[in-house]
């Protein structure tokens, strides 16, 4: 294959709206940090009911039910474990509208996924994957039983 002006040209403007395409995607990203809810007909496990479901992969993971003022509770989950917990819907005087994750041992890690709280007589059901350096977290809203 020779290359030529012509070719060389398309090349680099195909390149140039390619990263143009990715920027705004990482643009509109950081704009919506939470993740928008994913509703599941599947209901939460038995005995569970109003809890949120956690389970992490390979790595501790943290999960932080926040508030909108940033404030709420943190729980360290160690590798290949479930947690269920009781505060997803709040404590009567403290009502979470977020859960965020973050990797590792340090609890203070960055900011992985967001995801929103559901309206109470709904669950969550969140399952993290990947690795560490690379974590995923899918999260689901289930009806309570």
């Amino acid at each position: 294959m020779e290359f030529t002006a012509k070719r060389v040209g398309v090349a680099v403007v195909a390149a140039g709206a390619a990263a143009v395409a990715i920027g705004a995607t990482v643009m509109a990203a950081a704009a919506d940090p939470v993740a928008p809810e994913v509703v599941s007909a599947t209901p939460a496990d038995a005995g569970h009911e109003n809890e949120g479901k956690y389970t992490a992969g390979d790595y501790v993971l943290n999960v932080h039910e926040l508030d909108d003022d940033g404030q709420g509770t943190s729980t360290a989950i160690g590798p290949r474990t479930t947690s269920y917990s009781k505060t997803v819907h709040g404590t009567g005087s403290w009502t979470p509208t977020v859960v965020k994750f973050s990797a590792g041992r340090d609890g203070d890690g960055p900011i992985v996924f967001s995801y929103p709280v559901p309206a109470p007589g709904r669950t969550v059901d969140c399952v993290a994957s990947g690795t560490e350096a690379a974590p995923r977290v899918r999260c689901e809203t289930k009806p309570a039983r």
